[in-house]
């Protein structure tokens, strides 16, 4: 650990340096604040992306956010508590994403693609962005319920509200095909995940996720 624990002081040459390196994953803060709890997490957050979840020790995350072993554990009692806040700003960048697609001006199937997108697509390109960072979504079995539990019933109500006016519209016909709206909602999310399958690429994901999502939805008329 001494070599990381020699990266990690380099790289805490100014937050903005990790804001910069840190801007393909929107979930770290702008940088700029002064909020130790915030800084502590960008640190631990990047940390992480470069070295993983478990070879990462609380002496390296207090080296990188430039503080005191005592101060970072008067904030964060211990790593799981440190991994639980950041999987909760995960949990909330996921659900400002979902709740934005509905102040835009989308027909039936942009609509739908877009929640889809705005969750599945941000976890695709966040776990893709470093060998590492499945581990911030993978051990969900060590989260509480309410960490993501939200998150994924907020994310299944909005595809529902966007199924059921399709519906009124004409677009799908959840009678004909035989299906609840609960169980076209199942349906949807569990084709919309094999996007991933394959996908080398953000470009390949956001194609596959597409074709699958129009494929889906037709399936439904």
């Amino acid at each position: 650990m001494t070599a990381l624990r020699m990266n990690a002081m380099k790289k805490t040459a100014g937050t903005k340096k990790r804001a910069a390196k840190a801007s393909a994953a929107p979930l770290v803060s702008d940088g700029k604040t002064s909020d130790k709890p915030a800084l502590i997490l960008d640190a631990a957050l990047d940390l992480f992306r470069q070295y993983g979840y478990r070879r990462t020790s609380m002496e390296d995350i207090a080296q990188a956010a430039n503080v005191a072993k005592g101060t970072l554990y008067i904030y964060f009692k211990s790593k799981d508590e440190l991994f639980e806040a950041l999987a909760r700003r995960l949990a909330a960048q996921i659900e400002t994403n979902v709740e934005a697609v509905a102040t835009r001006k989308l027909d039936f199937e942009e609509s739908v693609l877009a929640l889809l997108e705005a969750k599945l697509g941000f976890i695709f390109n966040w776990v893709s962005s470093s060998p590492h960072a499945a581990e911030l979504t993978g051990p969900t079995a060590r989260l509480p319920d309410d960490v993501f539990g939200p998150l994924d019933a907020r994310f299944r109500a909005s595809l529902a509200g966007a199924l059921l006016e399709g519906e009124k519209i004409g677009k799908v016909d959840l009678k004909a095909a035989g299906l609840t709206i609960n169980e076209a909602v199942d349906t949807l999310v569990a084709a919309a995940h094999g996007a991933e399958v394959g996908a080398s690429d953000q470009a390949a994901f956001d194609s596959r996720l597409q074709r699958i999502a129009r494929l889906t939805l037709r399936g439904l008329r």
